[in-house]
Formats: structure tokens, C-alpha cells, sequence
């Protein structure tokens, strides 16, 4: 295949939301064809009927394309080797069933799902591998089975005096014994004449990726055992085999496997609390390969043009939200003040039924929105950080207040301090966030100087009467986007 154009796949079910692990698969594809001047091509594997849902799928399109990993084929764009979706291609899957059973190559089995549960049971307590014995090799017991009427699975029957080697992409060689494998299911028949009924897995894979003409097979460390059974599928059709590459486990951060308890990963979960597409395919890009200098900083473009197969691990991934957490903080601290504006504007919308309240304050519209984004981004992790800490500037009158703002206007001195910024903050000192800063220091040193108070004890009242919290952006930020009469308000609430 060294002169074949790459054509890789991502082929998720849609089961569920799309999470860290699934998308670091999508990712390395997209950046493994983009780099190769290849293909990516998209497959919704939804022959679990039971679990499949059309809004899953639905939510897969939108996440991949939020995080702007795009594909050149797949069932919403079509292409030349479509349907894409598994459920439509049944009738694929039976002509390569047909064509194994006339070889001789796979053979119906009849044995009741509580038999082979047994069989199972007892290979696992005897130590051996929990392989099917292929008791149904035999025609005399096959026919006898039959007798029993039941819905029967297609096995392929394994040589199992043959060693199968994978040359991973990732892993190296990897070797297996087709002893181990046992005669493995590949489809399950409605009846005898196979006139209808659903592929398993590991031939419903084989049967697409030939068909669509996927040349590199990149997937998670999980589907490593199935590697075999397909490569056997491959030979045993006349297919050519692809080149497989299986990337590492990624581990919660107590180094045991993902689960829910570990909290919700999904997109949809990012998504919403505001982490941008960017700092995610940059964290996600980390997980299994080496990072290189400076990851965080990482477009798709750059991430596209330093992928290299080579440098992919095969040990596993830490998945660290602290780390992701740390990215996104960096990326919301360096980006460009308009286009980081232009993604919280939405959000601000939702959450406040406007996005600027520059009336009543010396600035226009716009210069309001960028004071008041480049004041909470500093404190902010998430998009919706910065929501929750814009509070103070969109809601009328505060009306609740910490445990820790109100001790601080508790304060002796609190009524002194606050009466004197509200017969001494002008207009002309909220002009900016710099004249308001001239304000308060000015402030300060007044009360340093007439009775021997500093700092906090000057400027924590007055930030715990206009925000309701002594944390948050600058004091002269805060007045500025508020204007005198809104201070003068919030200041006689607390004073009244």
C-alpha cells in the first residue's frame, strides 16, 4: 500500500456522547490524513439497534465539527463508497457470510447462548481461554442441533495450528495463536437460509474497510485481540490487509481505567462549560504522543503538520483535568480580545438577556464589552467562568454577598470608607479603568495618611458593596464598567 493515497476512518457507535477517548481516536486519524494529504472518512457503526440512537449521531456531527475535525466522507456528505452507516449495508454482509460457508471457511452453530455460557464459565474456573470448543464442526452434531429450532451464529473456524503476527504501527511486532482464538462468531442468522440477520463486529468491519478502501486502521489498544480474527477475515475472502496501528490506553488520574466516576468527559460536558475546540484537540493531542514544546499553543494547522506516526506511544495516557483546566487558562488568557469576545457574547446573552450595559457609563457599546472581557478573563478557567464572574456588571442591584464580603463590611472603618468614595467618585474619575485606578489609590493614601488604615481595609468594602465578593478583576475595571450611578447605588444599599 506504500503508493496508495492514505484513507483512514473514525467509526464510532452511536450509543452515547462522544468523550475524550473516542475523540483522540477521531483526532489522530484527522491529523494522520490531513498530514498524508489523505482521507478521512466517517462510519457510523449503529448495528446495535438496541443502544443506537439517531440523536447520538447527530450529536457525534455536531461535536466533531465544533472541535473542526472534518471529514471527506461519511452519511450526512456521502461519497463514492457509501452507505456509511453500518445498518445499511446488511446485504454486504451476507454475500461475504455466503461466500465463507461455500469455501467451507465458516459453518452455522446451533449450540443455546445458556451452553455456551456454561462453556465459558467452565474454561475461565479451569484456567484456559474462554474460547468456543467447536463442538458444531461436526455436520452429525449440527444437524441434531438443528432439530432444536433457535436462531443459529455463523462461526469462522479458525486454523489453530497457526501463529498470527501484527507489525502494529505503534505496538511493534505483536504475535497471537490461533489456538487462543477459538471459532469466533461472525453473524447471527434469522434462520437456516440466512435470509436475514446481522453481522458481528469483526466481520462487518472487514467487509467495510475493504469496501471504502481504508488503507491504515488507527483505533484504541481495546480492539488489539480483534485484530487477529480480522486479519484471518481478510485472508480468508481475498482481501488486502490494511496497516494497523493501536494507540494507548488513557487512564483516569488515579492510573485506573475511565469511568463515569472519574466525572463526565464528554464534548457536549466541555462544550458547555466553555472550553474552546482549540485548547481540547491541543490537550487531547498530548494523550499518547510527545507533546513538544510549548502544546497548549497548538492550532489544528500545526498539530496537522507535526503528526508523525513515530511519535506515537504505546504506554498509557494520564487523562489530567488540572492539566486541561491549566491549557484552557492560558489560551483564554492569550487570545485576541475580539475573538475571545465573539465566543462569550453568546453566553452572556443566555445568561444576562444582553451582552454590553454601557449606559450610564462613559464608554460606548463595544469599548464597555472589551474592558469587561479583558477584566474577567484573569480569574476565569472556562468560558463560563468568565459568565459567572461578569455578574456584577449586568445585574441591577446586588443582592447577595459572601461570608468574606460581608465580614469585610462589617468592618469599623467599612461605613467611613464607603461614605467617603460616595460623595468623592466623579464621573471624570470612572472615565477608564486607569483614572479609576488613579481614584482609589488616591483613596487609599487619604485614609493611610488621616487615619493610619491601608490596603484592604480601604478597598475591601468598597469591592464587597459593588460585587458582593472580595475576589474578582481589578477595582477600577469594576467601577468603570459600572459608572458612577451604579456605584453610588450599590454603595448606599450597603450603607442604608
Amino acid at each position: 500500500m506504500k503508493n496508495q493515497t492514505v484513507r483512514v476512518r473514525y467509526a464510532p457507535s452511536p450509543t452515547g456522547e462522544q468523550h475524550i477517548g473516542g475523540v483522540r481516536t477521531a483526532l489522530f486519524n484527522y491529523l494522520f490524513a490531513r498530514h498524508t494529504g489523505g482521507h478521512l472518512v466517517l462510519r457510523v457503526e449503529d448495528t446495535d439497534v438496541t443502544r443506537s440512537e439517531r440523536r447520538y449521531e447527530q450529536s457525534l456531527y455536531h461535536d466533531l465539527r465544533w472541535l473542526g475535525l472534518n471529514w471527506d466522507e461519511g452519511p450526512d456528505v456521502g461519497g463514492p463508497y457509501g452507505p456509511y452507516r453500518q445498518s445499511e449495508r446488511g446485504e454486504l454482509y451476507r454475500e461475504a457470510v455466503m461466500r465463507l460457508l461455500d469455501a467451507g471457511q465458516a459453518y452455522l452453530c446451533y449450540c443455546a447462548p445458556e451452553e455456551l455460557h456454561a462453556e465459558r464459565r467452565r474454561a475461565i474456573a479451569e484456567g484456559r481461554p474462554p474460547r468456543y470448543s467447536g463442538r458444531c464442526r461436526d455436520p452429525q452434531v449440527r444437524r441434531e442441533l438443528a432439530r432444536r429450532g433457535g436462531r443459529p451464529l455463523v462461526r469462522y473456524a479458525t486454523p489453530g495450528d497457526e501463529t498470527l503476527q501484527v507489525d502494529d504501527l505503534v505496538r511493534g511486532q505483536v504475535t497471537f495463536s490461533g489456538g487462543d482464538l477459538g471459532d469466533f462468531a461472525i453473524y447471527r442468522a434469522d434462520d437456516d437460509t440466512l435470509s436475514g440477520g446481522q453481522a458481528l463486529y469483526n466481520l462487518a468491519v472487514v467487509v467495510d474497510d475493504h469496501a471504502m478502501k481504508i488503507t491504515h486502521v488507527l483505533r484504541g489498544e481495546e480492539h488489539l485481540p480483534n485484530t487477529p480474527r480480522q486479519m484471518l477475515l481478510y485472508r480468508a475472502l481475498g482481501y488486502e490487509t490494511p496497516a494497523f496501528g493501536h494507540l494507548s490506553l488513557i487512564l483516569a488520574p488515579d492510573g485506573h481505567k475511565m469511568s463515569k466516576r472519574q466525572g463526565d468527559t464528554s464534548i457536549a460536558h466541555y462544550r458547555r462549560e466553555g472550553y474552546l475546540p482549540e485548547t481540547l484537540l491541543a490537550y487531547i493531542a498530548t494523550l499518547g504522543k510527545a507533546p513538544g514544546r510549548d502544546p497548549e499553543r497548538l492550532g489544528l494547522d500545526e498539530l496537522v503538520e507535526r503528526f508523525d506516526l513515530h511519535h506515537l506511544s504505546a504506554s498509557p495516557s494520564i487523562y489530567d483535568p488540572r492539566r486541561l483546566e491549566a491549557f484552557n487558562r492560558r489560551r483564554i488568557r492569550s487570545e485576541d480580545i475580539e475573538s475571545l469576545g465573539q465566543r462569550l457574547r453568546p453566553r452572556l446573552e443566555e445568561a444576562y438577556g444582553c451582552w454590553e450595559r454601557a449606559a450610564d457609563t462613559a464608554h460606548s457599546a463595544e469599548t464597555w464589552y472589551h474592558i469587561l472581557v479583558e477584566a474577567v478573563r484573569e480569574e476565569a478557567v472556562t468560558l463560563q467562568d468568565m459568565v459567572e464572574i461578569s455578574a456584577f456588571a449586568y445585574v441591577s442591584r446586588v443582592t447577595d454577598w459572601t461570608a468574606e464580603a460581608h465580614e469585610a463590611m462589617a468592618d469599623e472603618w467599612a461605613p467611613k470608607v464607603l461614605e467617603h468614595c460616595r460623595t468623592t467618585l466623579t464621573e471624570d474619575a470612572l472615565r477608564t479603568p486607569l483614572t479609576a485606578n488613579e481614584f482609589f489609590r488616591e483613596m487609599r493614601h487619604h485614609f493611610r495618611d488621616t487615619a493610619g488604615i491601608r490596603g484592604r481595609l480601604v478597598m475591601f468594602p468598597i469591592r464587597a458593596a459593588l460585587t458582593g465578593t472580595l475576589k474578582g478583576p481589578c477595582l477600577g475595571m469594576v467601577t468603570s464598567l459600572l459608572g458612577r450611578r451604579r456605584c453610588i447605588e450599590r454603595i448606599e444599599d450597603v450603607l442604608a
